[in-house]
């Protein structure tokens, strides 16, 4: 077990009450409502990310690349090996021709990931401070040898995920919010954008309609996945994709 993991010693006891207590009160806040949050904002100034997962459900095919290559580079960096994408079968999208041109009968599908929120309210709730932000990318991360699994930064969440029954992977792992709890590591974990990798996010990389766009064989002139500033309005933009 790492310092950061051990409990709490009792000369800190105070201290980490304080922390839990105020993560009562911003999970609190947070049910007025997100919209409120934002308007007014809950907690001091932090960095802003560098950048968000832009998905553009129209050209999603529901292949699960995402999944599986966001899975695997974290497993190799020796982290949860759970997707922190995940793509859901959804009726309301409308298909780009072209890949209704290129890729027929696939079905309809959305993605969904952590928005990197302006204010990150999952990070002040953590009474160990496992939540961070990476000084390099600016991404909201969970260190996982920090995380004691308490739940506090999942229940601050404001962003929901679709119903597990339409999962396009149909493998339930009782996912709720943005931020996901993987229980063979007893941690949570969330989109991190690949902080360590050069490639930038996995997700972006290796998406196959993306390479199908770079190669000019889709026509389009935005990908399938992307990442984009994660300033107000790009956080606003990616609110208004999922809508």
């Amino acid at each position: 077990m790492t310092d950061a993991q051990q409990p709490p010693a009792a000369e800190d006891r105070r201290d980490f009450l304080k922390l839990a207590g105020a993560g009562a009160v911003a999970v609190a806040f947070l049910g007025a409502g997100a919209a409120s949050a934002f308007a007014r904002p809950a907690f001091p100034r932090m960095a802003v990310s560098t950048g968000v997962i832009m998905p553009d459900p129209s050209l999603c095919i529901g292949c699960l690349t995402c999944e599986v290559a966001c899975s695997q580079v974290h497993l190799e960096a020796g982290m949860s090996g759970v997707p922190r994408i995940r793509i859901f079968d959804a009726k309301d999208v409308r298909l780009n021709p072209e890949i209704e041109k290129h890729y027929p009968g696939r079905g309809t599908f959305r993605q969904l990931d952590c928005l990197m929120c302006p204010d990150a309210p999952c990070l002040p709730v953590c009474p160990t401070g496992a939540v961070q932000v990476d000084p390099k990318t600016g991404a909201r991360i969970i260190a996982e040898s920090a995380c004691i699994a308490c739940g506090k930064c999942e229940a601050a969440c404001p962003f929901p995920v679709m119903s597990e029954s339409v999962a396009t992977n149909q493998k339930p792992n009782g996912q709720r919010k943005r931020i996901i709890y993987d229980p063979a590591k007893n941690v949570y974990t969330k989109c991190d954008l690949c902080f360590w990798r050069a490639e930038g996010p996995a997700c972006v990389e290796r998406c196959p309609v993306n390479i199908r766009i770079r190669q000019g064989v889709v026509q389009s002139s935005v990908l399938c996945l992307d990442v984009k500033p994660a300033d107000q309005a790009g956080f606003e933009k990616v609110r208004a994709i999922e809508a």
